[in-house]
């Protein structure tokens, strides 16, 4: 076995093996280490006779893609989302270019003209971490010797913070929704159940006795799964008293395995709900025109905020009432502390210590009138 590394006129490294055969295969790279690497990795290949052919570095990204996307496991809500994300983000730039002539330069280049044409930073980091898989694929397939995408620079989301309603415009969309729906959102304000997760109880996960309810199923665009978000989705969640009496009124002649909340029908159960539907139909109209009274005694509108701001509302009650964030993100069933942690600027004594130290300045500013 032989390796040969030579510097290119355009500065890139390359290296070359040629096996026992006399036949020589050749790779580019950016970094002489990276040269080495590769040649390194390939001579040991052919000794132990377990080596891919180095010129499959040749295959057209669209050609990988096809390979690689046959073999992705997700849910079908999430191959949707990705597979609309590479059609109009990745494969018009990169369906022709060689697996192996795509550099990290080359990357970095392709965001910032998804950037540039205002993409989004959330659409972008989509796009790219599916390129990311797909680069990551052809490395452990030894398509290619190493991935592009390293220490690229994406654009930063810009965090929103919580939307939720005050008790008073709390009550004013409950009382603008039809009565059929009020107990649904009564449990939503209360409990932080995401909507699929409201949307997919089942009356054999409601516990009466203890007061409680379980999430297990979920309600999703392809139907009804017997699991939530994630492990720590799958929670138990205390029930108010109020919030008890009315689920006890809307359920007493539901059978244990049905929907709790479905389309409205003269019979006991109707079908599961679709989210768009639910909102378009029932959500909106109500927010649209609910009211209530500022401090000043005007009537005003409540913000047009959308049904997930009543899981956003359940935890910004909470911490306001002095909930650690801690037990808030066990009931919310966030998998990541730092999601709760977006309601801290809540908690009662959130700038005690700068208020305190205000009080404590010896001669405070004042303004002259």
């Amino acid at each position: 076995m032989d390796l040969y590394l030579r510097k290119l006129a355009s500065g890139k490294w390359q290296a070359t093996v040629r096996n026992r055969k006399g036949e020589r295969f050749s790779e580019s790279f950016p970094l002489k280490a990276q040269a080495r690497a590769w040649g390194l990795e390939v001579e040991t290949g052919f000794t132990r006779g377990g080596v891919r052919d180095p010129r499959s570095g040749a295959m057209p990204f669209s050609a990988w893609h096809e390979r690689w996307w046959g073999a992705r496991v997700a849910e079908p809500d999430t191959l949707r989302g990705n597979a609309g994300s590479i059609r109009n983000h990745v494969l018009p730039y990169w369906a022709d270019w060689e697996m192996r002539a795509i550099t990290r330069m080359g990357i970095q280049s392709w965001v910032r003209a998804l950037i540039e044409k205002d993409a989004g930073a959330a659409t972008i980091r989509r796009a790219y971490s599916l390129t990311l898989s797909i680069m990551c694929s052809a490395v452990n397939e030894e398509v290619i010797a190493v991935s592009p995408c390293r220490n690229i620079s994406l654009p930063e989301i810009a965090a929103k913070p919580p939307q939720w309603f005050t008790l008073d415009q709390a009550q004013s969309i409950l009382d603008e929704l039809p009565l059929a729906w009020r107990a649904m959102c009564l449990i939503g304000f209360y409990t932080g159940l995401r909507w699929g997760e409201l949307s997919g109880l089942h009356r054999h996960r409601i516990d009466l006795r203890r007061s409680r309810l379980f999430v297990v199923e979920v309600n999703t665009k392809s139907g009804i799964k017997a699991y939530p978000k994630s492990c720590k989705s799958r929670r138990e969640v205390p029930l108010p008293p109020n919030g008890l009496e009315a689920l006890e009124r809307h359920i007493h002649l539901l059978d244990p395995g049905e929907l709790v909340f479905t389309t409205l029908t003269k019979g006991r159960a109707g079908r599961r709900l679709d989210g768009g539907n639910w909102r378009t139909h029932t959500w909106w109209p109500a927010v649209g025109s609910a009211t209530f009274e500022d401090m000043d005694g005007r009537q005003l509108l409540v913000p047009h905020y959308p049904p997930h701001s009543m899981r956003h509302t359940c935890a910004s009650w909470l911490v306001q009432k002095g909930v650690l964030l801690y037990e808030v993100q066990h009931l919310l069933g966030h998998e990541s502390f730092q999601t709760t942690q977006r309601y801290a600027h809540l908690q009662p004594d959130a700038h005690k210590a700068v208020l305190d130290a205000w009080q404590r300045l010896e001669t405070p500013l004042v303004v002259a009138v």
